[in-house]
């Protein structure tokens, strides 16, 4: 047996497990990870990654990671209006989400695009760019539940306006809360989402407004406000890391 023992290969054993996980602390009944129902997933924002574009930025929240890249102003073809406007894209590489998704046939979810943009319209100066066009344009690299997507595309675009120099009203940050089991739970996870309802918020913090709202599943109206004011405030502690990582791009390209 000895001499046919091949050292290039690592023997598998013959008998596995699958691990076990256990938590010290739960936050309740329905989170399924140590995080309490008020804390979000630590993110990672950087801008100006792309030198082509005019301005860029890169999030990793949770399971999301989104690469935003911005183009313009740009001269808009006729005919011309009296503001700027704003044309948002979003791509899903084939590699985004499971099962893995078809190139070139559903990579570019329409919906999405135009609730994105609904969302992000609110906190841009288009009056300031008249005749002109801004473009923007999303790769998801990968995907979490669909609120979630639509948090962090808002909070990197935003990143990605700014860094492009555009004028804006106020960064424009996302938040996500779930219900589920009768708990309020910020910035779900894919099997948190099977709850009751979701809610994902558009959030000016600089303006104390929302840019929009998106509800699915049945909830009354206490609580549905109970949800957004709880997003909201979520959302303003993403601001901060927001506002950090433009002042880190700032002085890196002044360097």
């Amino acid at each position: 047996m000895a001499g046919t023992f091949d050292r290039r290969r690592i023997q598998a054993p013959e008998v596995s497990y699958a691990p076990t996980y256990t938590s010290e602390a739960s936050a309740g009944p329905s989170r399924r990870t140590t995080r309490s129902n008020d804390q979000a997933r630590p993110i990672f924002l950087k801008t100006g990654l792309v030198s082509q574009a005019n301005g860029s930025g890169y999030i990793e929240a949770g399971g999301v990671k989104i690469a935003c890249s911005v183009y313009g102003p740009r001269p808009k073809q006729p005919p011309y209006s009296p503001q700027g406007s704003l044309n948002l894209e979003i791509k899903f590489a084939p590699f985004a989400s499971h099962p893995r998704r078809a190139p070139l046939r559903d990579t570019e979810p329409a919906p999405l695009s135009a609730l994105l943009a609904s969302h992000l319209l609110p906190a841009l100066q288009l009056h300031l760019l008249p005749k002109s066009a801004l473009d923007v344009h999303l790769l998801i690299l990968e995907s979490d539940i669909l609120p979630n997507v639509l948090s962090a595309g808002l909070t990197v675009a935003s990143a990605a306006i700014a860094d492009a120099g555009i004028p804006m009203y106020s960064l424009g940050v996302g938040a996500t809360v779930s219900k589920a089991d009768q708990t309020l739970c910020v910035d779900p996870e894919t099997e948190e989402e099977e709850g009751t309802a979701t809610v994902a918020v558009g959030v000016l913090p600089a303006l104390q407004k929302l840019s929009g709202v998106l509800l699915t599943g049945d909830v009354d109206v206490d609580e549905a406000c109970q949800m957004v004011n709880k997003a909201t405030a979520s959302a303003k502690m993403t601001h901060g890391a927001l506002a950090q990582a433009l002042i880190e791009g700032t002085e890196e390209r002044a360097t």
